[in-house]
């Protein structure tokens, strides 16, 4: 190196980078996005719509009996006609119960929630319906599922409570019988006559 490279030093120069030129022949590479799954609703069954018609009480009762008549007039003619029991009324018991008369006893109670409560609670009284006698026509059954007349409803109970419960009051009346023969013992207000003679009864007064 010679002294005058010190006072006009030459410039280096830098190699000059090349662009890179645009190859036709490269393919593009496309970046897909990853699909996202749909949620499927699961689609509710539409629900049927079945007509309900209420009836009244009476509209059932008589519904109940057109069932259980005769189908055809032919039926109609050929039926049996039997004179009415003696002493009938409206609160007999009806004739299709009477097969059930040996082992239940059956009862009206009047148609009163005190009445019921007191029958049910105290005396073992069921209310007669069509889930105990499932076998009786539906024509003695009110809209209800019991039996009705008037203002009073059938009910019933065993005929082993029914006879214990028969003979509650007469034990209770002879208890109360046994308790007063000695309820005089030890009162003072009690005359008893002092025997004479030969005389040894004694009579309470």
């Amino acid at each position: 190196m010679s002294p005058l490279d010190f006072i006009n030093p030459k410039k280096v120069e830098e190699p000059v980078k090349e662009t890179p030129k645009f190859d036709p022949k490269v393919e593009k590479v496309e970046v897909k996005a990853t699909p996202v799954p749909e949620k499927i609703v699961p689609v509710q069954a539409e629900k049927q719509v079945q007509n309900i018609q209420i009836h009244s009480e009476i509209d059932s009762m008589l519904l109940d009996r057109l069932k259980s008549q005769p189908k055809t007039l032919d039926e109609i003619d050929i039926e049996v006609v039997s004179q009415p029991r003696e002493g009938v009324h409206k609160l007999t018991l009806p004739e299709e119960l009477e097969p059930f008369t040996k082992k239940y006893a059956f009862c009206w109670i009047f148609k009163r929630k005190q009445s019921i409560d007191e029958a049910c609670d105290q005396l073992h009284y069921k209310l007669t319906n069509r889930t105990y006698f499932p076998e009786l026509p539906d024509h003695i059954f009110s809209a209800r599922g019991i039996i009705e007349r008037g203002d009073n409803v059938l009910a019933f109970r065993p005929m082993s409570i029914e006879i214990e419960m028969r003979k509650a009051p007469g034990l209770e009346s002879t208890q109360r019988i046994k308790a007063r023969q000695t309820a005089h013992e030890g009162d003072p207000n009690f005359y008893v006559p002092k025997p004479e003679g030969d005389e040894a009864r004694v009579v309470g007064v």
